[in-house]
């Protein structure tokens, strides 16, 4: 907006939700029935999730009304948070429960010797059991302790089904159902106020896992192929920029997609092109789809952004391609790599989307 002032009262805040949500369906219809018992001819668009706790005995038909079966779901509901899906970190301090955090995120916010703000408070992890207990116990630090932590992380896409497919600028872009899988396998320490969010690796003794259904987005992005020929390491200027154009596609689609970018994770896979951008809600949220919707706008903004920073360093910096929720350290970036990827896009360089290789580094 600094740049561009016009587009701060043109921009116009959109809002999301995914109403399809398996996840958020399952308890939602339930928690409907309880409210009031649901008629046959109701709620046609969740029929196949209604027959389902049919089958369970979570639900039963009374007087051609489906009721619930309390004495079945009481306990599935009461364990439901509404925060969050799936299953919970119960976190403690001083033997007495303070909080949860849903999975998978927790595992990022969680693990031992983590840094976490609870109340505005800042804690350390000093123990962490999971997948047994799920359970993280804290402890107090001083307050003038000077750093916080930020997890490393590694994930893998695998797509489900494609839901739509189409052309933004060229590049074909698809809607998907993706399978992540996730694993936290160490922390870097951030001094407090630093702006380069980069610091010391400490590795886990024992990585954290874990794998969910969500909802995202695929595009096979243009080779760089001027930066490519000047680089003396051709693989990690093609890879980083591909890894630059990840975050500042995400970070950029918030001006014009309502704020999506701190619902959204991605991946980029090594120097394949394939970049995913998905819901990090489990089931989704409805933040890619925006995101789907307004691609070109995205792709067109996120160039300008690259392009109009005054940094002159080749990995860019914290108001161009650097992004606090890296699960790389915010290493592997490369800035005139992801600005020619740009360019090439919003020119139309047409390129179609390719199958992942197992071979291919994901960066997050």
């Amino acid at each position: 907006y600094k740049n561009h002032p016009d587009d701060y009262f043109e921009d116009v805040e959109k809002t999301y939700i995914d109403p399809k949500n398996p996840f958020v369906e399952e308890f939602q219809v339930l928690a409907m029935a309880c409210d009031r018992p649901i008629s046959k001819h109701e709620l046609k668009e969740h029929q196949e999730i209604i027959e389902h706790h049919i089958i369970k005995e979570n639900l039963k038909i009374f007087n051609n009304r489906i009721v619930p079966n309390f004495d079945k779901i009481n306990s599935m509901l009461n364990e439901y948070s509404i925060r969050g899906i799936g299953k919970s970190i119960d976190i403690f301090l001083s033997d007495r429960k303070v909080g949860d955090r849903v999975l998978p995120i927790a595992l990022e916010e969680l693990h031992k010797d983590a840094i976490y703000f609870l109340a505005g408070i800042r804690y350390r992890v000093k123990e962490f059991d999971y997948p047994k207990k799920n359970l993280a116990k804290l402890e107090k630090i001083s307050r003038d302790y000077p750093y916080y932590t930020k997890s490393l992380t590694e994930e893998w896409p695998t797509i489900e089904t494609v839901f739509e497919k189409r052309v933004a600028n060229g590049v074909e872009v698809a809607f998907c159902k993706l399978h992540i899988q996730k694993k936290v396998y160490g922390y870097v320490n951030i001094e407090l106020g630093q702006e380069i969010t980069q610091g010391e690796k400490v590795m886990l003794d024992t990585p954290l896992e874990y794998d969910f259904i969500t909802k995202g987005i695929v595009f096979h992005a243009p080779r760089p192929i001027k930066v490519i020929e000047k680089a003396e390491d051709e693989d990690y200027a093609e890879a980083s920029g591909y890894h630059a154009t990840e975050h500042v596609v995400i970070e950029g689609s918030n001006m014009i997609t309502g704020g999506v970018s701190q619902d959204l994770g991605g991946i980029s896979l090594g120097t394949s092109g394939l970049i995913f951008i998905y819901d990090g809600a489990i089931g989704g949220s409805g933040a890619s789809k925006a995101l789907y919707d307004r691609f070109e706008k995205a792709l067109e903004r996120s160039m300008h952004i690259v392009k109009e920073c005054p940094c002159k360093n080749e990995s860019g910096c914290p108001r161009c391609t650097f992004s606090y929720r890296c699960g790389n350290n915010n290493e592997f970036l490369h800035k005139y790599s992801a600005l020619e990827i740009l360019e090439r896009i919003n020119k139309g360089e047409k390129t179609e989307l390719i199958d992942p290789t197992e071979g291919d580094r994901p960066l997050v």
